[in-house]
Protein backbone atom coordinates (compact mmCIF):
# COMPACT_ATOMS: atom_id res chain seq x y z
CA UNK A 1 0.00 0.00 0.00
CA UNK A 2 2.77 2.46 0.88
CA UNK A 3 4.55 1.73 -2.40
CA UNK A 4 1.31 2.40 -4.27
CA UNK A 5 0.87 5.76 -2.51
CA UNK A 6 4.47 6.75 -3.29
CA UNK A 7 4.00 5.82 -6.95
CA UNK A 8 0.78 7.84 -7.21
CA UNK A 9 2.28 10.89 -5.48
CA UNK A 10 5.32 10.61 -7.77
CA UNK A 11 3.08 10.52 -10.84
CA UNK A 12 1.08 13.51 -9.64
CA UNK A 13 4.28 15.49 -9.09
CA UNK A 14 5.64 14.31 -12.45
CA UNK A 15 2.61 15.76 -14.21
CA UNK A 16 3.33 19.10 -12.56
CA UNK A 17 7.03 18.87 -13.43
CA UNK A 18 6.42 18.02 -17.08
CA UNK A 19 3.77 20.70 -17.58
CA UNK A 20 5.19 23.73 -15.83
CA UNK A 21 8.86 24.24 -15.17
CA UNK A 22 10.03 26.98 -17.54
CA UNK A 23 9.35 29.85 -15.09
CA UNK A 24 10.17 27.88 -11.94
CA UNK A 25 11.85 24.49 -12.15
CA UNK A 26 10.75 23.64 -8.58
CA UNK A 27 7.11 24.65 -9.07
CA UNK A 28 5.95 21.02 -8.91
CA UNK A 29 7.61 20.52 -5.50
CA UNK A 30 6.26 23.80 -4.13
CA UNK A 31 2.80 22.89 -5.37
CA UNK A 32 3.03 19.45 -3.80
CA UNK A 33 4.11 20.97 -0.48
CA UNK A 34 1.32 23.56 -0.57
CA UNK A 35 -1.19 20.82 -1.44
CA UNK A 36 0.00 18.78 1.55
CA UNK A 37 -0.16 21.83 3.86
CA UNK A 38 -3.66 22.61 2.61
CA UNK A 39 -4.81 19.11 3.49
CA UNK A 40 -3.47 19.59 7.02
CA UNK A 41 -5.23 22.94 7.42
CA UNK A 42 -8.36 21.43 5.85
CA UNK A 43 -8.32 18.71 8.51
CA UNK A 44 -8.32 21.32 11.25
CA UNK A 45 -10.98 23.37 9.45
CA UNK A 46 -13.16 20.27 9.01
CA UNK A 47 -12.92 19.41 12.70
CA UNK A 48 -13.87 22.96 13.68
CA UNK A 49 -16.70 23.25 11.17
CA UNK A 50 -18.28 19.86 11.95
CA UNK A 51 -18.09 20.59 15.68
CA UNK A 52 -19.43 24.10 15.22
CA UNK A 53 -22.33 23.13 12.96
CA UNK A 54 -23.24 20.24 15.26
CA UNK A 55 -23.07 22.32 18.44
CA UNK A 56 -24.86 25.34 17.00
CA UNK A 57 -27.55 23.66 14.90
CA UNK A 58 -28.22 20.45 16.83
CA UNK A 59 -27.38 21.19 20.45
CA UNK A 60 -28.00 24.92 20.77
CA UNK A 61 -30.91 25.48 18.35
CA UNK A 62 -32.30 21.92 18.53
CA UNK A 63 -32.74 22.05 14.77
CA UNK A 64 -33.70 18.77 13.09
CA UNK A 65 -30.95 19.12 10.46
CA UNK A 66 -30.85 16.75 7.50
CA UNK A 67 -27.65 14.87 6.70
CA UNK A 68 -27.16 16.64 3.37
CA UNK A 69 -27.61 20.08 4.94
CA UNK A 70 -25.28 19.19 7.78
CA UNK A 71 -22.56 17.88 5.46
CA UNK A 72 -22.78 20.77 3.00
CA UNK A 73 -22.88 23.40 5.75
CA UNK A 74 -19.85 21.84 7.46
CA UNK A 75 -17.99 21.63 4.13
CA UNK A 76 -18.75 25.22 3.09
CA UNK A 77 -17.92 26.60 6.53
CA UNK A 78 -14.77 24.46 6.55
CA UNK A 79 -13.77 26.01 3.22
CA UNK A 80 -14.22 29.50 4.65
CA UNK A 81 -12.26 28.63 7.79
CA UNK A 82 -9.49 27.08 5.69
CA UNK A 83 -9.36 30.22 3.52
CA UNK A 84 -8.63 32.27 6.65
CA UNK A 85 -6.05 29.73 7.84
CA UNK A 86 -4.27 29.99 4.51
CA UNK A 87 -4.39 33.78 4.59
CA UNK A 88 -3.14 33.82 8.19
CA UNK A 89 -0.24 31.51 7.27
CA UNK A 90 0.51 33.66 4.18
CA UNK A 91 0.78 30.50 2.08
CA UNK A 92 0.01 32.21 -1.21
CA UNK A 93 0.96 35.80 -0.33
CA UNK A 94 3.94 36.12 -2.66
CA UNK A 95 3.09 33.30 -5.02
CA UNK A 96 2.38 33.47 -8.70
CA UNK A 97 -0.78 32.31 -10.40
CA UNK A 98 1.01 29.19 -11.69
CA UNK A 99 1.52 27.91 -8.16
CA UNK A 100 -2.11 28.53 -7.19
CA UNK A 101 -3.28 26.92 -10.42
CA UNK A 102 -1.13 23.83 -9.97
CA UNK A 103 -2.28 23.34 -6.36
CA UNK A 104 -5.86 23.66 -7.55
CA UNK A 105 -5.21 21.05 -10.24
CA UNK A 106 -3.69 18.66 -7.70
CA UNK A 107 -6.84 19.04 -5.59
CA UNK A 108 -9.11 18.52 -8.60
CA UNK A 109 -7.21 15.51 -9.97
CA UNK A 110 -7.12 13.81 -6.58
CA UNK A 111 -10.85 14.42 -6.07
CA UNK A 112 -11.71 13.11 -9.52
CA UNK A 113 -9.40 10.10 -9.13
CA UNK A 114 -11.02 9.13 -5.83
CA UNK A 115 -14.47 9.55 -7.35
CA UNK A 116 -13.44 7.29 -10.22
CA UNK A 117 -12.03 4.81 -7.71
CA UNK A 118 -15.38 4.74 -5.91
CA UNK A 119 -17.17 4.06 -9.16
CA UNK A 120 -14.79 1.27 -10.18
CA UNK A 121 -14.79 -0.50 -6.83
CA UNK A 122 -18.41 0.15 -5.93
CA UNK A 123 -19.76 -3.14 -7.20
CA UNK A 124 -18.72 -6.74 -6.72
CA UNK A 125 -18.99 -7.37 -10.47
CA UNK A 126 -16.33 -4.71 -11.13
CA UNK A 127 -14.07 -6.22 -8.48
CA UNK A 128 -14.46 -9.66 -10.08
CA UNK A 129 -13.45 -8.22 -13.45
CA UNK A 130 -10.30 -6.74 -11.90
CA UNK A 131 -9.49 -10.01 -10.14
CA UNK A 132 -9.86 -11.94 -13.42
CA UNK A 133 -7.49 -9.47 -15.09
CA UNK A 134 -4.86 -10.11 -12.40
CA UNK A 135 -5.40 -6.79 -10.63
CA UNK A 136 -5.74 -6.97 -6.87
CA UNK A 137 -9.36 -6.58 -5.80
CA UNK A 138 -8.23 -5.38 -2.37
CA UNK A 139 -9.69 -1.93 -1.94
CA UNK A 140 -10.12 0.87 0.54
CA UNK A 141 -13.42 1.25 2.31
CA UNK A 142 -15.48 3.67 0.23
CA UNK A 143 -17.32 4.89 3.32
CA UNK A 144 -14.03 5.95 4.90
CA UNK A 145 -13.10 7.85 1.75
CA UNK A 146 -16.47 9.61 1.76
CA UNK A 147 -16.23 10.53 5.43
CA UNK A 148 -12.55 11.44 5.64
CA UNK A 149 -10.78 12.18 2.40
CA UNK A 150 -13.36 13.73 0.07
CA UNK A 151 -14.50 16.40 2.57
CA UNK A 152 -10.87 17.47 3.02
CA UNK A 153 -10.44 17.75 -0.73
CA UNK A 154 -13.68 19.70 -1.10
CA UNK A 155 -12.68 22.09 1.68
CA UNK A 156 -9.30 22.58 -0.02
CA UNK A 157 -11.02 23.13 -3.36
CA UNK A 158 -13.37 25.76 -1.90
CA UNK A 159 -10.55 27.56 -0.12
CA UNK A 160 -8.20 27.55 -3.16
CA UNK A 161 -11.01 29.00 -5.28
CA UNK A 162 -11.49 31.69 -2.63
CA UNK A 163 -7.73 32.36 -2.65
CA UNK A 164 -7.77 32.75 -6.45
CA UNK A 165 -10.63 35.23 -6.24
CA UNK A 166 -8.97 37.04 -3.32
CA UNK A 167 -5.62 37.38 -5.13
CA UNK A 168 -7.24 38.40 -8.42
CA UNK A 169 -9.38 40.99 -6.62
CA UNK A 170 -6.20 42.50 -5.16
CA UNK A 171 -4.30 42.56 -8.45
CA UNK A 172 -1.91 39.65 -7.80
Amino acid sequence: MIVSVIILIGLLLAIGFIAGRSQDKYLFLKSGLYFFLMEITSSIALLISVSGVYFFMVKLLHYDIRILTFCLAATFIGGIINFYFIRYLNLFKDSNSMLVMQVEYYIQWTTIALTLYQFLTGSNSNLKIFAKAGISAENLDINELNLLVLPLLLISWISIAMIKIYLTDRGH
